[in-house]
């Protein structure tokens, strides 16, 4: 994808500008992200396989779909836009939560506020440049493979996870 806008917040999560994304590492700005749980009617998580071509997290396993909100989006736009983009699926989703987060990667920080968002499909996410493979676990097995073998998972996945765990098993 070309480079691209995105709004600038500040602490309060209110915009006060925009800036290229590929801006980002450099300048260090906080920005918004989506974060998108897809739970098919067996009560399963799809967990997609990020593609070991990508920059971050390559290869690793992680939630549906994830991505910036552009400029001018809302946080429900960008979710509906990046899992169509990502899976290929496209479903009601519902917020569960909001939160900031800050996160250390290769010594860069990035600042952020998430949106965490969840729908319910039995369909089969599509193979792209986002993701090589797919497959479905329940709460619980999550739970254990984080607890035995998190370097599988990548750490926003993990972070997100956590955040909604309860929330997840309520659904």
């Amino acid at each position: 994808m070309a480079d691209h806008y995105l709004d600038v917040v500040n602490e309060k999560d209110e915009v006060i500008g925009k800036e290229l994304k590929s801006l980002k590492d450099e300048k260090g700005f906080i920005s918004r992200v989506v974060a998108i749980f897809i739970i098919d009617s067996d009560k399963k998580i799809l967990l997609c396989k990020r593609h070991s071509k990508k920059k971050y997290a390559a290869g690793l396993w992680d939630l549906a779909a994830c991505g910036s909100v552009e400029v001018g989006e809302s946080y429900e736009e960008a979710a509906k836009r990046e899992l169509l983009e990502e899976t290929g699926i496209n479903c009601e989703l519902k917020m569960l939560d909001k939160f900031y987060e800050e996160v250390s990667d290769d010594g860069i920080v990035f600042k952020f506020f998430c949106g965490i968002f969840f729908g319910i499909s039995d369909k089969v996410p599509k193979f792209s440049d986002e993701l090589e493979d797919y497959r479905k676990a329940t709460v619980k097995e999550i739970e254990k493979e984080i607890k035995t073998n998190s370097k599988i998972f990548c750490h926003g996945f993990i972070n997100d996870f956590n955040q909604i765990i309860i929330k997840l098993k309520n659904l």
